[in-house]
C-alpha cells in the first residue's frame, strides 16, 4: 500500500498558487531556529516517544480512557417512520428514524479499534466524559464526523465544561442536524448560548449545514472523507468554512477519520515552547508545521491527547522537572 493511501497517512504539502500567508509560513520555516530545530528532530523521534510514555505513565494510557470510536453509515429508512436499527457493540441500543428524515444512521465498529477522544479532541474536560461503554458512545458523544466538527467549533473560545454543556444542549433541542439546518438561526443560537459567541456559531454551523444539503443532495453527512485519501484534499475543503481553523481541521482528521494528525491547541503549543520542541518565536500555525513533521505519526494521538491532559492538570502549563529531564536529551 502506497504512503499516500495508507490508513494513516502523513499529509504531503498541497500544491498551487503560494499565497502571502504561504509565502510567511515558508519564510519562518525557513529560519535559523526553525532549521536547527528541524534537524534535531529529524534525527530521531526517541524524546516524543520518551515523553508519550513518562506521561503514560502518569496518566494512563489514552486508548483506554475514551469511547470507542465507531464510523457512521447512512443509509435509507425503508420503511421512512418507525425504523429500529440495532447499533453493534451496544447494550440494546436502539436508534429510531424520525419520519421526516428518512434516514438512519448505523453504527459499526471502527474497523481499526482505534479509540476516539471526540470531545477531549475538541478540547473537553476528560472528568466530564461519560462511562466508556458503546452504549453511552452512541448515545451521548459525538461519533460521526459532522459532530465532531461541529463539537470542535463549538469549543472555541470557551471552557471545556461549558463547550461540552453547549453540544450536549444543541443535540438535545435537536436530534438531527436537519432540523439543526432548518431552525431559526435565533433558537440555535439558543440551544449553544452557553458556550459564548453563539449568534456567530449558530450562523457559521447552519453555513455547512445548508452546504451540504446543497451539494450533497440533501444528506447532511461528511462520512464520505473517510473514502478520501489525501489529507490535503480535505483540509482544503474543512478551510473554506469561516470558523474551521488549523485546530479544527486537524481535530477531525485525528479523531474523527483516525489520521496521524498532531493538533496544537494552547496547551499543547505552551509545553512545546517550554520544551524547546519549538523556537521561542512559533505560532500555533507554525508550531502545527514543526511538529507534524517531527512528531512519529504512531504517537500523534497518544502525545496529542496526553499533553492536553498534562495542560490541564499543571499550573501555566509547566511542564515539569522530569517531562523537561526527557526533552533535553
Amino acid at each position: 500500500m502506497s504512503a499516500r493511501t495508507r490508513r494513516i497517512p502523513h499529509a504531503s504539502a498541497g500544491k498551487g498558487t503560494p499565497t502571502i500567508a504561504a509565502s510567511k509560513k515558508r519564510k519562518a520555516a525557513e529560519s535559523p531556529a526553525f532549521q536547527r530545530t528541524q534537524t534535531s528532530h529529524s534525527k530521531t523521534g526517541c524524546v516524543f516517544r520518551a515523553a508519550r510514555d513518562y506521561l503514560a505513565s502518569v496518566y494512563g494510557e489514552p486508548a483506554k480512557k475514551h469511547p470507542v470510536a465507531v464510523r457512521s453509515k447512512i443509509v435509507k429508512a425503508e420503511p421512512a417512520d418507525n425504523v429500529v436499527v440495532k447499533a453493534e457493540p451496544a447494550d440494546n441500543v436502539v436508534v429510531k428514524a424520525e419520519p421526516a428524515d428518512n434516514v438512519v444512521v448505523k453504527a459499526e465498529p471502527a474497523d481499526d479499534d482505534v479509540l476516539d477522544a471526540a470531545l477531549n479532541g475538541g478540547g473537553c474536560d476528560l472528568s466530564a466524559a461519560p462511562s466508556s461503554s458503546a452504549a453511552a458512545a452512541l448515545q451521548l458523544e459525538p461519533v460521526t464526523v459532522l459532530d465532531q466538527l461541529i463539537r470542535t467549533m463549538l469549543s472555541q473560545n470557551t471552557t471545556d465544561a461549558t463547550s461540552i454543556r453547549a453540544f450536549r444542549e444543541l443535540k438535545r433541542r435537536y436530534p438531527r442536524w436537519e432540523s439543526v439546518r432548518t431552525a431559526s438561526a435565533a433558537n440555535v443560537a439558543d440551544a449553544i448560548r452557553v458556550g459564548g459567541l453563539a449568534d456567530v456559531k449558530a450562523e457559521r454551523i447552519q453555513v455547512i449545514l445548508n452546504y451540504l444539503y446543497e451539494t450533497r443532495g440533501g444528506e447532511l453527512s461528511l462520512e464520505y472523507l473517510h473514502d478520501e485519501p489525501d489529507d490535503e484534499k480535505i483540509k482544503a475543503f474543512l478551510k473554506q468554512f469561516k470558523g474551521v481553523g488549523p485546530k479544527t481541521i486537524s481535530c477531525v482528521l485525528l479523531f474523527a477519520l483516525r489520521r496521524a494528525d498532531f493538533p496544537v491547541d494552547t496547551h499543547v503549543w505552551k509545553i512545546s515552547l517550554a520544551l524547546r520542541w519549538i523556537p521561542k518565536s512559533a505560532t500555533r500555525e507554525q508550531a502545527y508545521d514543526l511538529l507534524n513533521s517531527a512528531i512519529p505519526d504512531d504517537i500523534k494521538f497518544d502525545l496529542h491527547v496526553l499533553l492536553v491532559e498534562h495542560g490541564k492538570n499543571v499550573a501555566g502549563n509547566d511542564p515539569g522537572a522530569e517531562l523537561r529531564r526527557i526533552a533535553s536529551h
